[in-house]
């Protein structure tokens, strides 16, 4: 009963079945990728560079300097040895030239072994009370299972510029990336299948603040912005029925403070998001010494904590995630291929 009550709902809060999720086609892209930016609870609009910008705001794809290759997994509910779901991730990111990187990414989220059982016999309780040949077995008939994919295109061109602001001012570095992904979603339910495409688009803002008042010391402020499916996407699926994917609005901002005692910095970040309810992110990161990182923050008012580390060209990162149903735990790596673009 336990697993059962999991799947039941773990499939209500993270991907939906046809028959009753309307209003949820693919919310199993809520729950996030990359160890990093779920450590700091989601607040990554306005900070994300590197191969998972794709879903936190495609235009961060735009600041990657170098080919990369990444990927996460992770239990969805459950332990690592018998989860109720699995949950993962891989991507490659590309840069071309003046400017451009081109990435491609895979998420996927698998539930095995659903019990499916028969309606109830009977018009109410009272005749199952007075019947026991009405009274189910507690049995299932069978199982199936559900897999819902997603595949990102996505393409952003970084924009950096230094602004003169005058005499009375000083030169700027402001970074402006823009970015767009294509994505199509796939989901495989018992015998029915859904399909369907939406786009994202993204945008952000960095400024060095250090720069703009003259003032040694400060670091940068960021801003990001991202529409997520902007179309208004929809998933079809084989009996006609569609799930609906709503438009949302991703907003966020953050500040990094350099940290020379530490060889780092401080990051402190906050994004806001629209769809269904709408969700608030905290998220704060430690980075030092040249290769740590401690991470903490709130998605929705559950607390997210992590750690990382870096060793040469790799990227490693932890991320623990409260939930109402069962703690989540998530490791993803990201390694730098080097093939710098000009």
């Amino acid at each position: 009963m336990r697993r059962f009550f999991y799947i039941l709902f773990g499939l209500t809060l993270a991907g939906g079945a046809p028959v009753s999720a309307g209003d949820y086609g693919a919310a199993f892209l809520n729950i996030g990728v990359g160890g990093r930016g779920l450590a700091m609870g989601g607040a990554l609009s306005s900070l994300t560079r590197d191969v998972n910008a794709f879903f936190w705001n495609p235009a961060g794809i735009g600041l990657i300097r170098e080919r990369q290759v990444a990927g996460m997994t992770g239990p969805q509910f459950g332990s690592w040895s018998d989860p109720m779901a699995t949950f993962h991730h891989a991507g490659f990111a590309f840069p071309l030239e003046r400017g451009a990187v081109v990435a491609v990414n895979w998420v996927r989220l698998a539930v095995d072994d659903i019990p499916v059982y028969s309606e109830l016999l009977g018009n109410s309780y009272w005749d199952r009370f007075h019947d026991p040949a009405l009274r189910p077995t507690g049995e299932p008939e069978g199982m199936l299972s559900d897999t819902e994919d997603a595949f990102f295109v996505s393409f952003a061109f970084a924009n950096r510029r230094v602004l003169d602001l005058g005499w009375a001012f000083h030169k700027v570095t402001v970074e402006m990336p823009v970015g767009v992904s294509l994505k199509w979603y796939r989901q495989s339910l018992g015998e029915h299948d859904a399909s369907g495409l939406g786009v994202d688009v993204g945008a952000m803002i960095r400024a060095h603040l250090g720069e703009f008042f003259d003032v040694k010391g400060m670091g940068w402020l960021g801003m990001g912005l991202k529409l997520q499916d902007v179309t208004g996407s929809r998933m079809t699926w084989d009996t006609q029925h569609q799930d609906a994917i709503p438009l949302n609005v991703r907003s966020g901002f953050s500040y990094s403070q350099p940290l020379p005692w530490a060889k780092g910095v401080l990051i402190l970040a906050y994004d806001h998001e629209t769809r269904w309810r709408g969700r608030a992110h905290w998220g704060a990161e430690f980075q030092g010494f040249g290769c740590l990182a401690l991470r903490a923050g709130t998605d929705d008012g559950e607390l997210t904590v992590g750690a990382g580390f870096s060793v040469w060209r790799l990227q490693v990162n932890y991320a623990f995630l409260g939930h109402e149903l069962d703690n989540l735990h998530r490791i993803s790596c990201l390694v730098n291929l080097g093939g710098e673009a000009q």
